[in-house]
């Protein structure tokens, strides 16, 4: 038989106030990468990206500890966790939002920003599922969904124009080296 911890109060108001410290350096990151994409820098995407999943992480465990306790007992809880849950998701789709619209359309993308954004595709769409739940229905703003259908498009759009990573997979066999590896040393002679 497998027991079950007890959570208590005062450990879910401690993931919910690491939710939300959390949240707002995910906001900070975006910013900050909202304004280095005008420079042609990619590398605070990915920092905006781990913080956001950083957060999805802590939203999972608190909604996991949640379920695992008497209803009547956390009830004031579980509607902070819902209210924040909202606020954050709509947070989180503005600011992906706000960084793909600062892309310009001549913008230069680099090797493998493909396969950078496409995961993103995915977020939306769990995203999406998740706004679907019952306990959130009529409470979703119309603009988050707009953000995020927009989001989505500009996605497609950047995705299309990026390039891709090299594909060698239907190469029929390496190429072979020019040069051997004990003669990279030596100068070249003329």
């Amino acid at each position: 038989m497998v027991w079950r911890r007890g959570y208590s109060r005062n450990e879910i108001q401690e993931l919910l106030s690491a939710i939300e410290r959390q949240a707002a350096e995910a906001v900070r990151l975006a910013d900050r990468a909202q304004r280095d994409i005008g420079h042609d820098r990619f590398s605070s995407f990915l920092d905006f990206r781990r913080k956001v999943e950083e957060v999805r992480a802590l939203l999972t465990l608190t909604e996991e500890r949640l379920g695992g306790i008497n209803g009547a007992r956390l009830s004031d809880l579980r509607s902070e966790f819902e209210r924040m849950d909202l606020l954050l998701m709509g947070m989180m789709a503005r600011a992906t939002r706000g960084y793909f619209a600062s892309m310009r359309e001549d913008q230069v993308l680099p090797i493998g920003a493909r396969e950078l954004f496409e995961p993103e595709l995915r977020v939306i769409d769990q995203t999406r599922e998740r706004l679907g739940r019952p306990q959130y229905e009529g409470r979703v703003l119309p603009m988050v969904l707009e953000d995020l259908e927009a989001t989505s498009e500009m996605i497609r759009k950047t995705i299309n124009r990026a390039p891709a990573l090299p594909d060698f997979s239907d190469s029929p066999s390496p190429p072979r080296p020019v040069k051997r590896l004990r003669t990279l040393g030596r100068p070249i002679r003329q």
